[in-house]
């Protein structure tokens, strides 16, 4: 039972040192490192690449999100989203909450074959807005966007919709487009 909890802890380590370092997925298959390993903690059994992947990273993950929803539940927060083209030309929509002022990834939309207007941006915004509120518990009391025109329109249809949200521009890009134009 003891070695079962070790063996847990060591993999759940692994699984966040690759996640903070930005580590490659196979490096606890690199043969320096299991030297390494060998040498100064003989005991321990370093996981595969495959099991890291299918079996810990999930765990960890799932632990990581249910452990956030619980110290969110019954908090409010703030909802953010901002859109972008990937290097595969997917257009993808982050939508994110600041609650308790700890940032938290909600999803990831692939809007690409969405059109891209301030309906379907203010249809996707209201999804999570409702994922946030079921799932999370968390009661969003402001929503912000980038600085585009279809997301400034989205944010008027939020507030026509919702009028109890506080729709603010994002600050960044407000700075971004005044440094653009005075170049």
């Amino acid at each position: 039972m003891v070695q079962q909890k070790a063996k847990a802890d060591w993999e759940t380590g692994l699984a966040r040192v690759t996640a903070s370092a930005g580590l490659p997925l196979r490096w606890v298959e690199n043969p320096e490192w299991l030297k390494l390993c060998d040498r100064f903690i003989p005991r321990a059994k370093v996981p595969s690449a495959k099991v890291l992947t299918k079996r810990v990273m999930p765990q960890v993950l799932r632990s990581i999100k249910a452990t956030a929803k619980e110290e969110c539940r019954g908090a409010v927060g703030t909802l953010q989203c901002d859109g972008w083209t990937g290097e595969n030309s997917h257009h993808l929509i982050g939508f994110m909450m600041t609650v308790k002022r700890k940032l938290h990834a909600v999803r990831v939309h692939d809007a690409s074959g969405d059109s891209r207007n301030a309906e379907e941006l203010l249809k996707q915004i209201i999804e999570s807005i409702n994922q946030v509120e079921s799932e999370w518990g968390v009661i969003i009391i402001a929503c912000t966007t980038d600085a585009s025109g279809e997301s400034r329109k989205a944010r008027r249809l939020l507030r026509t919709k919702f009028p109890h949200l506080v729709t603010p521009d994002c600050l960044a890009h407000q700075v971004g487009c005044r440094c653009e134009n005075s170049m």
